[in-house]
């Protein structure tokens, strides 16, 4: 099965197409998806990275959502400012280590266009960054909506 990434980190809910979305929201999980503020990033992709927060959030779950606290969020950004780094320093060739999740198996699908993938992924990860170095000054916790 060949997997479609889409290397856009999502603002506007209204745009997405489909369900299979994860959604960064901010605070506390309030039993509601795809709220004003939040962030959205494909399933496929999200899957890529999904490793870092089954190492970095207990209580992950694909399926699910959690609630992550800044404390547990600069774990992560460390691990994908180190991923983003080495993705953006990749040459033509050369395959980065990605953290997949234990879920989807996307590996041979992103690898059929290695190099432009890790590029896309690269600046998907500074994307991602950035928005979450921000919000995270004013919000202690940023909760990761699953399927």
């Amino acid at each position: 099965m060949d997997f479609e990434f889409d290397f856009r980190l999502h603002a506007d809910p209204s745009r997405l197409v489909g369900t299979q979305y994860f959604e960064l929201a901010l605070g506390a999980y309030k039993g509601a998806h795809r709220l004003p503020g939040s962030r959205f990033i494909n399933e496929y992709t999200f899957s890529l990275i999904e490793g870092i927060f089954e190492e970095h959030v207990p209580k992950y779950d694909h399926f699910g959502c959690v609630e992550v606290p800044r404390s547990q969020w600069k774990l992560i950004l460390g691990d994908l400012a180190t991923l983003c780094m080495a993705l953006a320093q990749a040459r033509e060739t050369a395959r980065v280590a990605l953290p997949y999740g234990g879920t989807l198996r996307v590996r041979s699908s992103f690898d059929h266009n290695l190099a432009a993938n890790q590029r896309q992924l690269a600046s998907l990860l500074f994307a991602l960054e950035q928005w979450l170095s921000e919000t995270l000054t004013l919000n202690e916790v940023v909760s990761v909506l699953g399927l």
